[in-house]
This record gives C-alpha cells, structure tokens and sequence, in this order.
C-alpha cells in the first residue's frame, strides 16, 4: 500500500523508499513469497543505477546480499552466486555484516554444485569480514560453511579442530542453537568416520534434539537423515527408515526430498527388496523441479534436462544408486534386461559427470569429484562385461581416465580459436592469480596480510572466471572446443592401430577387481582379474625396481622374477597380443611392461618381442596423432640441450658428471643444435630459448616424486617449476627427453592418474615424452638416451626406436647392468610417430631446380638480346 501511495504521489524515491523496499522483500520472504520478494530487491538495485546521492551503499549491499540469499533458498545457484559477488565487491575493504552473510551465501552456492575448495575460501573471507564487523552470528555462520567444506574435502584433523572451537563458541552466543545443531552433526560425521560409532550416535541424536526444541524444520529434517545415513551404515534398517520417514514428514525443499527418497531407496536395496528400492528413486526424480513425472522404474530424465538441476551430487548419487541396484537385481535374478537398465543408468550418471565438472574450476573440487566417481566406473565396466559389451566397457574405461588432462588440452586447443587481444588478456588474468598465490603462498596464516591477500586471490580468480565466461558466450567455436567430450570409440581406434600396425592394452583398478582389455585391429577383449593378486605382486615389483642395491642377492633377483611372471601372466598374457608395438594406458602408476617376464625361473623379458609406449588415454593418443606434424624449417634450431652438470650450493644437489660429454654426443645428430651447460643452463636461459625447439633434452635433477608440490626441475642457478612456463611455452616441441630422476612419477590421484613431470610437460601441449620411472643410474641415462637417438636418427618410430635401444644395451650390457633397474626405467608417453626432420635432399633439390631455371632463363633473355 505504502508502495503504490508513494508511486502514485510521485515522490523522490530516496533512501526512504529503498527502506521501505527493503522492509516489504522482506515481509514476503518470511511468508515465503519469494518472486514478490526478489521483484522489490531487483527495483531497489535498478534505482542504485541512476545517479542518486542520497541513496546508501549500505542498503544497496544489504539489496545484493538478500537478493542472492533468497535465489540461494529457491536453488537457482547462478543468480544466487552473481548477486553475492556484486554485494562482496561493492563492499570493498570496508566492515560489513552484510559482505559476510554475502559471502556465507557464495560458500554454500559453491558448496552445492560441489567446488569445495572455492567453499572453503569464501567461508573463511567471510569469518574475515564478520571479524571486522564484530559480528559474532555471521562470523559463526561462515564457520560452520568452512568446517562443512573441510569435511568434504576430506581434512579430517583440521575440521575437528575447528569443530570443537566452533562449539565452545555457540556457548557464547545467545539464540545459537540452530548452529550447535549443525556442529553436533558434523562433529558426529568425524566421529563416524575416525571409528568412534557410540560418540558420533550420541551427537547425532543431540542434533536432532536441539531442532525438535526449536521446531526447525528443516533442521529437523537434515538432522534426521544424517542419523538416518550413520543408522544405514551400522546395518540397522529398522532405525535408519524410522529417521528417514519423519524427515520425510517435515521437509518441504525438494532436493532434501530427494535426499530421503534416495536413502529409503538405498535402504530396501540393501534388504534386497528391488522392486521397493526403484519405486522409490523413481519418487525421488520425480520430486525435483525437472519436468519429469515418468513413474515407470525404467525410466531415466534425460541428461540435459539434468543439467538444468542446481543440486547436481544430489541427482547424481540417486541416479548412480539407482544403477546400482538394477545391476545387483539383474545379478540375483540372472536377467538380462535389467543388466541393460543399469547400463543405460550409468550412462545418464556418466553424462551428469561431464556437466559437474564443467561446472567446477578449482582442480581440488575436480580431483575431489574424479575420486567420488570412481566406484561407478567400476560397476559400470562390470555391467558391460556380463553384457558381453566391449564397446560400452572401452567407452567407459576411457571416461575414468585423464578427463582432467583432456580438459586443459582442451582448453589450450579452445585458445587458438581467439584473436590475439583476447589471449593475451586471459594469459594477464591468470598471470595476475599466479601472482597473488606466490605472495598468499609466502605469508603465515597468522599474519595480518593473510586473509586480506586471500581476499585479493579470490577477486582476481573471479575476474578470471568472468571473463572465461563471456568468452564461452561470444566465442561459439572457442565454446565448443574447449567443452568437447567426445571420446575415442572402439571402431575408430581399431583404425588407428591397423594403420600403426599396433595392440592397446588398457586397465582399470577397482576396488574388487582389476579390469583388462587388449584391443587389435580386428578383437577387442575383456578380462576380469583378481585385484589383491595385483595388488600383492605390483607393490613389491616397483619397490624393487626403484632400489638396485636390493638386487645384489640370488634370492632377491628370483624372487623378483617371480613378482614379475606374476604380472606378465595378469595384465599381459591373457591378451594374447601379437608381438610388436603395444600402447599402454595404464591406471595410476606406470608399470614399465618392457620389465614383465616370461619365465618365473630366468630372465625373459617382454621388451625382447615388444615396443611399448604409454598415454593417458586413447583419446589424447589419437588427437596428437591427428595433428599435423611441421618439419622444422630450413636453418632453423631443431635441438635444445640443457645439461646445468653443476649446481648452486642452496640448490643442495649432487654434481652429474658426465652429462655434458653425453648432450654433445647427442646433439651431433642435430643440424642446428643449441646447448646450455655449466652456468649457462640458467633458468632464464632455458625459459627463453624452449619455446624454439622441435627436440628438448634435459640431463639435470628434478623433484617430481611429493605429493604436496608441484614437480620442479632443477637448472644451474635456480628451480623452475612447469607452471613457471606457462601455457603454451612450447608450441614446436614434438619430443621432451627427461633424463632426470623419477620424473615419471608423482602423487597418484585417484581416476587421474599420476601427476608427474611428464604429466605436466603433457598439460602443456607437448606430444611425446621420454622421461624415468624412477632414479636410473647416471651413466645407463645417458648411454640409453644416445642410443635412442641414434635409433630416431636412423627414423624409426620412437616407441621402436626404445624397445632397440633397450635391446642394444642388453646385448652389450655385463652383470649388474643386465637388471631391469639399469634399463627399463625409461619408457616413451604419447606419440610415436619418428620425428618429423627437415628433409637436406628435398631442400637440395629445391635449390638445384630454382639455379637450373636461372640459367635457362638467363640463356634466353641473353639469346634474344643478341638477336
């Protein structure tokens, strides 16, 4: 009323009317009218966009702020996210409860869509900015986000910390119950976790107590189905469907709906009650905002029409229990038809995949993610073997694999469809982030600058962020690139390894089994092999592998060879491969086959009848060989070597002797080489010269083997690490030779494999890298790495050129020097294919041609000057 008098009187709609606004949103929110309510905020925000001095920032902050909360409890993230940010910005430096509360609603909005780590960084800006307000609420708020993040993100030891603080805390709040509500449940989940059943029911039950007390419903609701879910996990169905059933009662938001359904679903699964278990998962899609009212159990939404849905994980947990189910009906009842239903599940849980991950920036939500996933691959390569379905079982052995790597290359690929402006502002956008997480990376926690340099990150990882996004929106062919999914299907790397004369061997390491499939020309097959067989052999390989001196006993050699037989008989001889080139596209750690033996009693090993090469999956191994690969041009550099033999006492490493008479030798069968040794192989010097170069080759120490740091190589002066060049530092280079120790190993991330050295050069766009397994001696590096070279010179393919490499070192090779320690450390990942040279006889020719028409034309022009 008040509204409509003051429009139709025509009065100045000064600060007053924006109270009053502000006031009426409001009141229609606490009545949940939430369109009435976001139609006010959306005036009062039009109003902050003439000129009005008499206008506040603060109730402008305070419009954003709600605005994105009431978006937030209708689960439209987007609107949600964008209206916090501006509410964030607007603030600037200044105290501000509502720049808190704005941040708390990105920390959830984050947390949602499952980009956890982003979570935890807007829950901690916004303890930072309820600090600076004196504000103890919205300070508690923003940490009950930050301990739900920690949890996610699996810091255990951190997150009790925090729990147990955040506690003491509510003591000292009036009215904070609702929060000790939320601190008991989380602190029971740790107690769960950590094996302390008793403790964790007790505070479950506590928190569901305390929102009884104070008739909050939704908190009663969520409360329930996390004693539920620890009821579940104890085997008491009874209990469990008790708590389940009054969540079900008082909630009203769908996708907590959804929640329960999927749990009582999950529940009668377990009792082996299938047909229940479907009725209600196919309630629980129905209960969501999707337009879909299909009761029929078989029937699934479509994936695009999920990835319109805000809660996602949500979906995706239901959808893949779903699949599960179906698979263990079709198990126990040996029908067919179901295992297709759980296929045709799984295929619409692996497409919601893709969306999420899209949807995620921060690689900790994406490794997070790839981990979480991982039982669904396992179940759903199970479902195609007893469907006797090679080609849906590659399809999903390539989705487990590498989608990280496949995204960056992406990205790289994405980049070229932009005018140089536009590159060139994204690489001063990502440099700015670089930036400021080396300053956030060189401050204590404690210091005062910390959190107000986190602030600063997170900006600039936002102005990033926006303007990938308008790229996407204005650059369809950039969009389309850099979001391609499409995998490599079966027929079509058939072609590929009948045109390269080739075998694949691809595996998956589950937790029940380890999968195989050896693919030809003309079969493809698929194997289930025992998991604690491998387990028990491939740990006890590697270790000694990796340690020479423990092979100076007879009892160490055959026991060795043993563990090696054992390996060869499960990942290669069930293939039953012809002999030649294979690919490899292992699962997690490298296993260098070349060392796998034929015999249980004396060396034979496979390396005598295979070249072996390796890729992160079939997909990036068939996108590099559909690049075009450019000779290098007449006179240009084709040749980097980097050989730094000594270091810079800080650097604390040991002299390679030795390693610059080998680069020389190397070098020679270069027509235009470049070689920095000794004090030249600074940093500098190599950051400005690689980016010419066809051929890199790099005899130095690296550190590729933390599972905390990002793999670093070592030059004469300084360390530099692959992010340190940045993307797309090497746009000629076919081949990267890592001669230096264990640069083909890192930490190993579930569903991605390892982050390594060679990984990394990978990420950056380089086809083909030679690098080691593991610290191979100095002189065996670098006789091996020659005699590759003299191989690629003589033009066969690099994995071939390896293998004969290999085999001339074995046939020269005396004692010591004949275990596969010495030798098998080096293996090829990516491309094949020999490397592309400037062809001296073509260009001769050229020559030839361009003098024999001179002269002629010469001889003419001179013939009619004389007539």
């Amino acid at each position: 009323m008040i509204v409509t008098t003051w429009k139709q009187c025509h009065y100045v709609r000064d600060s007053a009317y924006v109270t009053v606004l502000l006031d009426r949103a409001k009141a229609y929110f606490r009545t949940n009218d939430i369109q009435p309510a976001i139609g006010d905020l959306n005036e009062v925000v039009s109003l902050y966009k003439r000129k009005n001095p008499s206008l506040s920032r603060s109730d402008q902050i305070k419009a954003y702020y709600r605005l994105g909360f009431y978006w937030k409890t209708v689960n439209n993230f987007e609107d949600a996210r964008k209206a916090s940010e501006q509410a964030v910005k607007l603030n600037g430096d200044q105290p501000s409860s509502w720049a808190s509360f704005a941040s708390n609603t990105l920390a959830y909005v984050h947390y949602s869509v499952g980009e956890y780590q982003k979570a935890l960084n807007y829950a901690e800006q916004g303890m930072y900015e309820a600090r600076k307000a004196g504000d103890d609420v919205a300070y508690l708020e923003n940490w009950c986000e930050k301990i739900k993040a920690l949890v996610a993100l699996g810091d255990d030891r951190k997150a009790a910390m925090e729990i147990d603080q955040a506690v003491r805390q509510t003591r000292t709040i009036p009215e904070s119950d609702y929060y000790l509500a939320l601190l008991l449940t989380h602190k029971a989940n740790w107690e769960n976790r950590n094996n302390h059943p008793q403790a964790a029911f007790a505070d479950y039950k506590r928190a569901v107590d305390v929102n009884r007390k104070n008739k909050d419903q939704d908190g009663i609701a969520n409360s329930c189905i996390d004693t539920g879910y620890f009821l579940y996990s104890q085997s008491d169905w009874v209990g469990a469907l008790r708590y389940y059933q009054e969540a079900l009662r008082v909630a009203s938001d769908p996708y907590v709906r959804l929640r329960i359904l999927d749990n009582i679903g999950a529940v009668y699964w377990q009792k082996k009650q299938y047909e229940v278990a479907l009725t209600y998962y196919q309630s629980g899609l129905n209960a969501i905002p999707l337009r879909f009212s299909k009761r029929q159990v078989s029937a699934l939404p479509d994936a695009q029409l999920v990835r319109a849905a805000s809660q996602k994980e949500f979906i995706l947990t239901l959808i893949q229990d779903k699949a599960d189910t179906w698979l263990d009906y079709a198990k126990a009842t040996a029908n067919r038809q179901r295992l297709q239903h759980a296929l045709d599940t799984y295929k619409v849980a692996d497409q919601m995949i893709d969306f999420m991950r899209w949807e995620h920036t921060g690689q900790q939500s994406k490794l997070y993610w790839r981990h979480k996933t991982r039982g669904l691959y396992e179940r759903a390569i199970e479902t195609c073997l007893r469907l006797n379905n090679p080609d849906e079982a590659f399809r999903f052995l390539e989705k487990s694999r590498a989608v990280l790597l496949a995204d960056k290359l992406n990205e790289l690929g994405a980049r070229q469809k932009l005018a140089p402006q536009l590159i060139a502002k994204e690489q001063q956008l990502r440099q700015a982030v670089v930036n400021q997480q080396l300053k956030l990376a060189g401050l204590p926690a404690d210091d005062n600058g910390y959190l107000q340099a986190r602030t600063t990150l997170l900006a600039k990882q936002d102005s990033l962020e926006s303007f990938l996004k308008q790229l996407e929106t204005s650059n369809p062919a950039y969009y389309q690139y850099k979001y391609d999914n499409a995998i490599t299907s079966l027929p079509t790397l058939r072609q590929y390894l009948k045109k390269t004369q080739s075998s694949l061997i691809t595996y998956f390491i589950g937790d029940s089994a380890l999968y195989l499939m050896g693919v030809t020309a003309d079969t493809a097959i698929l194997r289930k092999q025992s998991i604690q067989d491998y387990n028990r052999a491939v740990g006890q390989f590697a270790q000694l592998l990796a340690s020479p001196d423990a092979m100076n006993k007879r009892a160490t050699v055959d026991r060795f060879l043993a563990l090696s037989n054992s390996l060869y008989r499960q990942l290669l001889s069930p293939l039953s491969l012809p002999k030649g080139r294979v690919v490899i596209l292992p699962d997690g750690f490298f296993v260098p086959f070349d060392a796998l033996s034929r015999s249980a009693n004396q060396p034979d090993y496979a390396v005598t009848d295979y070249a072996f090469s390796y890729a992160y999956s079939a997909s990036l191994l068939l996108k590099n060989s559909h690049k075009q690969s450019t000779a290098p041009s007449f006179g240009t550099a084709d040749f980097l070597g980097v050989a730094p033999v000594d270091f810079a006492p800080k650097l604390k490493q040991v002299a390679l002797a030795g390693s610059d008479v080998a680069i020389k030798s190397i070098a020679e069968r270069f027509r235009s080489p470049t070689l920095l040794t000794y004090k030249a192989a600074t940093r500098h010097a190599f950051q400005q010269e690689v980016q010419r170069y066809p051929v890199v080759l790099l005899f130095t120490h690296a550190n590729a083997d933390s599972t905390d740091q990002e793999p670093t190589l070592y030059f004469a002066d300084s360390t530099l690490r692959l992010s340190d060049l940045g993307d797309g530092a090497l746009p000629n280079a076919q081949l990267v030779v890592l001669a230096a120790c264990k640069t083909g190993i890192g930490a190993n991330q579930q569903g991605e494999g390892v982050f390594s050295l060679a990984r990394g050069f990978s990420a950056l766009g380089v086809p083909s890298v030679l690098t080691t397994l593991w610290s191979v001696q100095n002189q065996a590096t670098y006789q091996l790495t020659s005699l590759f070279h003299k191989q690629l010179d003589e033009g066969w393919p690099k994995d071939v050129a390896l293998q004969r490499a290999k085999q001339e070192w074995l046939a020269q090779a005396e004692g010591m020097n004949q275990l596969p320690n010495y030798w098998a450390g080096l293996i090829i990942v990516g491309d094949t294919e020999p490397l592309s040279r400037v062809n001296y006889w073509l260009w001769g020719g050229v020559g030839l041609l361009v003098f024999l028409v001179g002269i002629g034309s010469w001889r003419y022009l001179r013939s009619r000057s004389i007539r």
